[in-house]
């Protein structure tokens, strides 16, 4: 099996289309109910993973849907609830049966979600950084349910954990604030 890359440039037309499309969905977000956009971008996670004609780049690309549905949804992260309404408005795109591309087409119809997709987790990237690094640390910490005090200390150090690391993504959403006034164009 061979393999060939595909890229494409968006250029400033296309690229504030995406971005009305997705200001849009932000906009109609208010009007949904958070538990319905979550089973709609868990939902097309789903429906990606198991057609049989979606290419590999789309089904890795909707990976970061899962990842942004279970960061709002961890009750140990605990994203500030700012964060968490940010995320649900991007979300919201995928709650939209209407969108560019039907997604029934063969081979092409998720394409217009994976750059949604993209844009998204631009949109979220230190967000995402932080949970991403916040699992891992919860994945290698010592858990001992049956035992009160290791079930302690690992409270514990995940509140410290999750402390510093909502520091850093503040650190870092600072920087690229900064950046963006210094006229840095972020690309995505």
């Amino acid at each position: 099996m061979s393999k060939f890359k595909v890229t494409f440039t968006l250029d400033d037309t296309d690229a504030n289309y995406f971005r009305s499309l997705y200001r849009q969905s932000q906009r109609s977000a208010k009007d949904l109910d958070a538990a319905a956009v979550i089973r709609d971008a868990r939902g097309i996670v789903r429906q990606v993973r198991t057609s049989k004609k979606t290419p590999s780049f789309v089904i890795d690309a909707v990976k970061v849907l899962t990842d942004l549905v279970d960061l709002i949804q961890d009750e140990e992260y605990a994203a500030p609830k700012k964060v968490r309404d940010q995320v649900l408005a991007g979300l919201a795109y995928f709650s939209n049966p209407e969108d560019l591309i039907p997604d029934h087409i063969p081979g092409l119809g998720f394409l217009d979600d994976a750059i949604m997709v993209k844009f998204i987790e631009e949109e979220f990237k230190d967000e995402l950084w932080g949970y991403r690094k916040f699992q891992k640390l919860r994945d290698s910490a010592e858990q001992r349910p049956w035992a009160t005090p290791g079930s302690q200390r690992l409270r514990q150090r995940l509140e410290t954990d999750r402390k510093r690391i909502r520091g850093q993504i503040d650190a870092r959403e600072a920087k690229a604030a900064t950046k963006r006034k210094a006229g840095k164009k972020l690309g995505w």
